[in-house]
């Protein structure tokens, strides 16, 4: 007798490794970016006239609120999948418990972030 097809299936270690992946990849755009416009705004580094303004990136524009929120959400997957994968290594969380754990104390902290500081003060 043949043993019954398995269904495809989606393993949480393959999404944590994505997710880590695509937030260092994020980081890795947004950290320069948001730095080299600091810099540029200040008048420390060229800065070519047809782009945005170095200043809209760092003012109270929509643009700075979506760089903000974007770099927060990175660090946050990053740093937490992170920390996950060091407590597996040691021994101290089973893989299988703690990945919507994980994403779901990222999200919570972004979210509580985002509402404090653009919501609420609105």
């Amino acid at each position: 007798m043949e043993a019954p097809a398995k269904r495809f299936q989606s393993y949480r270690g393959t999404w944590a490794w994505l997710i880590q992946r695509i937030s260092a990849i994020g980081l890795f755009l947004l950290i320069p970016v948001k730095l080299y416009t600091g810099w540029a705004a200040l008048g420390r580094v060229p800065y070519p006239d047809f782009a945005t303004p170095a200043q809209a990136v760092h003012s109270v524009s929509h643009l700075s609120h979506l760089i903000d929120s974007a770099l927060l959400l990175f660090f946050l997957l990053h740093g937490l999948y992170g920390l996950r994968i060091i407590l597996i290594d040691l021994g101290v969380v089973r893989e299988e418990r703690w990945f919507w754990r994980t994403l779901g104390l990222a999200i919570g902290i972004f979210v509580a972030a985002v509402w404090q500081v653009y919501l609420r003060a609105h």
